[in-house]
């Protein structure tokens, strides 16, 4: 029988004398219920997060927020036939909510059809009885995802951990903003149950979990529905960083592989073959009806940008004729920061056996990977080009080999504590990569239109540290003078932002010692965004073509070997960042995810 490694049940004996209650949704990273080794089921797959090393912090990255020890004692018991409040970093202990509360905050579909009306489902069944049988009208689809789905059963057997959970929708539609969502694990396991859902009336989501009191024993019958927190806490001081806001960084419903081949989901690019899973989880009518991942893309895309349209329409005020902006540094943090990551890969999967035809060529890396595409290009309208690149069958498959690239389980082990299993070789997708996510460049499209940002401040904070769009501690640093810009004002279609924002930059620019132009890798964060900035508006667009164009060609111009191990190095090291990045490293929980190598991190 598979046992937890010796780091992991350190983790979860801290997580239980702990309790901080840490969870995500629709992501990879689910934080476990803290199970006992012996009550671990190899259905369920949920795992504590594994401890990292954390990316060295710079003074101008936001420090996480320190977590606060939960007391484990003095927590009166939970009381059967109540909603309950437990709400990480500002509850010590699971309470009953009063009317009031209630009233006030929980006017989501969840609450009003179903726990308010005294409602309390114990298991992923129940809950699908309860919304099809409340009136609500609708419509269910049912979601799967595992890193080691597609791990063939020579490697590892169908009933061996694969880290699969499921996630199911209510919506209009399969393929709108959904009003409902749970995550829990199959093979009828209710160690774990989260619902997300969508309060109209307050126009934010309100986040749930069926858990026990701190402290206490867990099992099903002293877990009660707990109400922990709705959207604008994921930014609130005391509640940022915790709990289902570990990972829902922003508030909303997320999705790593949002894109198109959905590395890890069942979708119509990979199917999760019934073979390949436990066979309880097989005979299971969800997942005999099960949709694919490109339903819930277009789900998750809806949802939150109907959330992130009306967080700013509430932040744009006419007041006779002048826009009165507020919570500004708010809005500039998605572009001077990753706010949250999403993962993109080529369509190409990594073992040649499973391409069509077999042992196809490696093409298609995400433009993302180089710099940031979908804003440069997409939003801004830049011309450059970016050249196919083509990684010949053999050289890949070569250098896996020899750099000893793998995905390994080690959220298991054997007696002997060496990992479960390993399967040489990379993700099912060839190059598989962190990129800028989806809710950070869907507010820059909204911050551009609604003329908050003219392109060309949008392009001068983007060419500082250009080459490297995700995790770039130069352009966190400007989050530094976003902070000091709270408000602002749009009168005659004119933004008073980025004149507001440019001229801190400026005064503390002055001080700074020359740098080369040529050169500008060199230069400060200031010096690199005032470069730009500073720019004719009749000429910033060309100089940055330019630049990036040069940057673009000193790769095109490698041979194909250096150019092989140029962008297999820096994709080893971007997720090597992901692993390490302050609030980001929390969206990895399970070893699967990405490969092991020997290569330096």
């Amino acid at each position: 029988m598979p046992k937890i490694g010796l780091a992991k049940f350190v983790i979860l004996t801290l997580f239980i004398l702990c309790l901080s209650g840490s969870s995500c949704f629709l992501s990879h990273a689910f934080q476990a219920q803290a199970l006992t080794i012996a009550q671990k089921q190899t259905t369920s797959d949920f795992q504590s997060r594994s401890s990292i090393e954390k990316h060295p912090k710079v003074l101008t990255i936001p420090q996480e927020p320190t977590l606060i020890a939960q007391k484990t004692a003095n927590c009166a018991p939970v009381e059967s036939g109540k909603i309950h409040r437990f709400i990480d970093g500002m509850d010590s202990c699971v309470a009953p909510m009063t009317e009031q509360e209630i009233g006030e905050n929980l006017n989501d579909p969840f609450a009003t059809a179903i726990l308010r009306k005294g409602i309390f489902p114990d298991s992923v069944d129940a809950i699908v009885t309860e919304v099809s049988n409340s009136g609500l009208n609708l419509q269910q689809a049912n979601y799967l995802l595992g890193e080691g789905s597609q791990i063939p059963t020579t490697v590892a057997s169908r009933e061996e951990p694969r880290n699969l959970r499921y996630v199911l929708t209510w919506g209009t539609s399969p393929t709108s903003s959904a009003q409902i969502l749970l995550n829990a694990p199959p093979g009828r396991d209710s160690s774990f149950l989260q619902v997300i859902s969508w309060n109209a009336q307050a126009k934010k989501y309100n986040f749930y979990e069926f858990r026990a009191q701190v402290g206490e024993t867990d099992n099903i019958s002293t877990r009660v529905w707990v109400w922990a927190g709705d959207s604008p806490m994921a930014h609130a001081p005391q509640t940022m960083g915790h709990g289902c806001f570990d990972c829902h960084h922003n508030g909303v419903v997320i999705m790593k592989e949002l894109a198109f081949p959905w590395n890890n989901w069942h979708s119509q690019r990979a199917i999760i073959s019934p073979l390949n899973v436990p066979l309880a989880v097989a005979q299971e009518q969800i997942f005999q009806n099960l949709n694919g991942a490109e339903n819930l893309e277009r789900a998750i895309r809806s949802g939150f940008q109907i959330y992130y349209q009306n967080w700013l329409r509430d932040r744009i005020k006419n007041e006779e004729g002048t826009i009165r902006l507020t919570d500004v540094s708010e809005m500039l943090r998605h572009l001077t920061t990753n706010t949250t990551i999403n993962f993109a890969s080529t369509n190409i999967e990594s073992k040649g056996e499973n391409t069509s035809p077999a042992n196809s060529d490696i093409s298609g890396i995400p433009n993302d990977f180089f710099l940031w595409d979908s804003a440069l290009k997409t939003a801004l309208n830049l011309n450059y080009t970016i050249e196919p690149i083509k990684f010949k069958r053999n050289d890949y498959d070569n250098y896996l080999k020899i750099h000893n690239f793998k995905l390994v389980q080690s959220d298991f082990t054997k007696p002997d504590g060496s990992p479960l299993y390993e399967e040489n070789g990379s993700t099912y997708f060839a190059f598989f990569v962190p990129v800028p996510s989806a809710e950070d460049l869907f507010i820059l499209t909204q911050m551009r239109s609604a003329k908050i940002l003219t392109d060309k401040f949008i392009a001068a904070l983007l060419m500082v540290d250009f080459k490297n769009p995700v995790f770039s501690e130069k352009r966190t640093s400007l989050q530094q003078y976003a902070e000091q810009v709270t408000t602002g004002t749009i009168m005659n279609g004119v933004s008073s932002i980025p004149d507001e924002f440019a001229n801190k930059v400026k005064a503390v620019a002055a001080s700074q010692p020359d740098c080369d132009p040529a050169n500008l890798d060199t230069c400060s964060t200031e010096q690199q965004f005032l470069f730009t900035w500073n720019l004719p508006d009749d000429q910033w667009k060309t100089s940055v073509q330019q630049r990036i164009q040069t940057y673009l060609d000193e790769i095109n111009n490698l041979s194909e070997s250096e150019r092989l191990d140029r962008l297999m190095r820096l994709a080893v090291k971007r997720r090597s960042q992901f692993q390490s990045w302050p609030t980001i490293k929390n969206l990895q929980e399970f070893s699967l995810l990405l490969p092991q190598t020997d290569l330096p991190q």
